[in-house]
């Protein structure tokens, strides 16, 4: 089974969000056969994944001339892609002979039409239904949403042209399920345990105190405008309200692109950011807990998935939480206020014992429920390949 997946990124190294599953994703699809990982945008990282199966492009040359975008109109949320990558695109697929076309989302909606005579099979990868997403950033805005109306409009459309829709969750299978017009298979593909194979199996050993207790983490793309507010809220709302009580907390801040607002927020007492990390394995050993703001997005969250992975305790908006079907109380901490996130970090981080029995709870919940194998079945399912019983 020859696959081709496109996405809007260069999806290796995969460093966060959409990389990371972008490039899962290929590591399991190259199970069954070749994959083309390609990306509209210019790859910056020429090195080359050690799976000899995988095969990388981009269809976008750094200082090359602009030409004509697809199509004489976006609405907003979708990306610009030029006619000299859809060329380039139509060239690939013609000469790679894909059985299976994945998508990277409604943002590059523009490509499913001309790729639709091109594909045995053609999956859009729904990482949010971004409809759903622009309704709640604009009702957090509060005013009406435009831009929530043209992405349903896109959605409805794209499950008319494709032959499969992959979702990250049963609560966005639900909310897709009931825009569609078009009875098509929606599949739930998690997102899995980012850089599994780098984390120990076994609980890591509790973090010391040696840089502060405790040491929050928050991680996240920190130019993607949700995790812009929650990391904005974290550090000037709910951190200083934990340092009243534990006056040695410390917050780092760590992700992809920060933008000014986030750069600006290592300015405060007990913050510090790291900026495009090259490994997350320090950060995340010596973090106690990590407390994950969210008042909008969709999806889940791969953040929270690498974090507890490693044992760190996760505090949480419900909304962060969603779709990840965790016990409050027992796998994750959920509350919704700043002062409510804050005040029970602080009575998590003064029972010494509760904080040891959460590190096990949440470790041994996502290994059961979003490890290697449990996203390998997700992805088998998603390719079709049990309808076929291949």
């Amino acid at each position: 089974m020859r696959t081709l997946i496109v996405c809007h990124d260069p999806a290796f190294p995969p460093v966060s969000g959409a990389d990371l599953r972008n490039y899962r994703n290929a590591e399991l699809a190259a199970e069954y056969g070749p994959v083309y990982l390609v990306s509209i945008r210019p790859r910056t990282e020429l090195s080359q994944p050690l799976d000899s199966r995988i095969h990388m492009a981009a269809l976008t040359i750094n200082g090359e001339p602009r030409t004509a975008s697809i199509g004489w109109w976006r609405v907003a949320g979708e990306n610009r892609i030029s006619r000299a990558a859809l060329t380039r695109l139509e060239v690939l697929v013609r000469t790679f002979r894909p059985d299976t076309i994945v998508v990277e989302g409604i943002p590059l909606f523009k490509l499913l039409r001309p790729l639709r005579p091109l594909a045995s099979q053609l999956i859009v990868d729904m990482h949010n239904v971004e409809s759903d997403l622009a309704g709640q950033l604009q009702r957090n805005a509060r005013g009406p949403s435009a831009a929530a109306t043209g992405l349903r409009r896109l959605e409805r459309k794209a499950l008319a042209i494709v032959d499969r829709a992959w979702v990250c969750s049963s609560q966005d299978r639900e909310k897709l399920n009931a825009l569609a017009r078009h009875r098509v298979p929606i599949d739930i593909v998690p997102n899995g345990i980012p850089r599994a194979e780098h984390i120990p199996a076994d609980l890591p050993a509790q973090p010391t105190t040696a840089n502060g207790f405790p040491v929050i983490l928050f991680v996240g793309h920190l130019g993607y405008e949700p995790n812009v507010d929650a990391a904005v809220r974290l550090a000037g709302a709910i951190l200083p309200r934990i340092r009243k009580a534990l006056p040695d907390a410390r917050l780092t801040i760590a992700g992809r692109s920060p933008v000014p607002k986030v750069q600006a927020l290592a300015e405060q007492p007990g913050v510090t950011l790291v900026e495009n990390p090259a490994d997350m394995a320090p950060l995340l050993m010596s973090a106690h807990l990590t407390i994950v703001p969210l008042s909008s997005g969709g999806g889940t969250r791969i953040k929270l998935l690498e974090a507890m992975a490693w044992g760190v305790p996760v505090i949480a908006t419900p909304l962060a939480a969603e779709g990840l079907d965790l016990i409050d109380g027992e796998e994750v901490l959920l509350a919704e206020s700043d002062e409510d996130l804050a005040k029970t970090a602080i009575a998590l981080c003064r029972d010494r014992g509760r904080l040891a029995k959460q590190r096990i709870r949440a470790h041994d919940a996502i290994w059961a429920r979003f490890g290697p194998e449990a996203i390998r079945s997700a992805l088998r399912r998603g390719l079709g390949l049990d309808d076929a019983g291949g």
